[in-house]
């Protein structure tokens, strides 16, 4: 028998059935397989629980909370020395944990992430991080400046998870509850970066309800940052432009879909922030006919 990584995965699933049977394939075929898969089922109605429990993992259900509250869940379960975060519709590479593992123990740290394969309609499209200069240390400056972290490509010491209080499960940090724990995290210790793609990301159709909703989790998110960097003139101005490329981002969506007006509206508050040529362009972008 092969041997085993120290890792359980931990697999938030909620309404799943699709894509979660090839999920925990790519686990059984690992090169170190983990010691322990647990699938959290989050209230699902289809056939996750079923696939799961097919699928060889632990299952574990509770009512639909979210996948911060699947994933402390998972976390708490484990008795691992290290957890790894894999949502139910991506997969690993086949060296992913034992690369993860060989790293992490090589340079004692105690969260790594790596780059990834994203995949867009069933076709691989390209790495995320491909074409960025991401260093191989992850300090709180540097995800303030924009994450280049996948969830899913993350395995770190369970111990640390624990240490920050695991993932924040306040409603409106849904799809952003993972920047808020890396960056508790890197105010403790950097998180590590290794530019192999060893996970494979589906990337689904986005909403602006989502976007709306990822803008006020990450005002909440930076909110708190600000208030541990108080008085400090470097933080304050990083969170400033990351609250308004944010808005910008968010503005570009509104304005393509026709909402011209509260497109415009939030690129006055982002330009408000941090005041940038991206803003300027887009609005006049934004005054010409459809």
């Amino acid at each position: 028998m092969s041997r085993l990584a120290p890792v359980t995965v931990v697999i938030p699933a909620w309404q799943a059935g699709e894509f979660l049977a090839a999920t925990l394939d790519s686990l059984r075929a690992q090169t170190t397989p983990p010691e322990a898969v647990v699938v959290v089922d989050d209230g699902s109605t289809d056939a996750t629980a079923h696939i799961a429990i097919e699928g060889g993992a632990t299952l574990l259900r509770q009512d639909h909370r979210g996948p911060g509250a699947a994933r402390n869940r998972g976390v708490a379960h484990a008795n691992s020395e290290f957890v790894a975060f894999l949502d139910a519709d991506d997969w690993y590479a086949p060296d992913k944990l034992e690369r993860s593992v060989e790293v992490l123990q090589e340079i004692g740290a105690a969260c790594l992430a790596t780059d990834a394969w994203v995949v867009r309609g069933g076709r691989i499209d390209a790495r995320k991080n491909q074409g960025r200069n991401v260093p191989t240390v992850l300090t709180t400056e540097r995800l303030l400046k924009g994450s280049p972290v996948i969830c899913s490509s993350v395995v770190a010491r369970r111990r640390a998870v624990l240490e920050v209080g695991g993932f924040d499960e306040h409603p409106d940090l849904i799809a952003t509850e993972d920047f808020d724990l890396w960056l508790r995290m890197s105010e403790r210790e950097p998180l590590a970066y290794l530019g192999e793609p060893l996970t494979f990301y589906r990337v689904h159709q986005g909403s602006l309800s989502a976007n709306e909703r990822f803008l006020r989790g990450v005002d909440r998110i930076l909110a708190r940052v600000a208030q541990h960097h108080v008085g400090e003139a470097h933080f304050q101005n990083l969170i400033r432009r990351r609250r308004a490329d944010v808005r910008l981002d968010y503005a570009w969506d509104l304005i393509t879909t026709g909402r011209k007006a509260e497109g415009r509206a939030l690129i006055r508050e982002a330009q408000r922030l941090a005041p940038t040529w991206k803003g300027v362009r887009m609005r006049l972008r934004s005054m010409l006919p459809a």
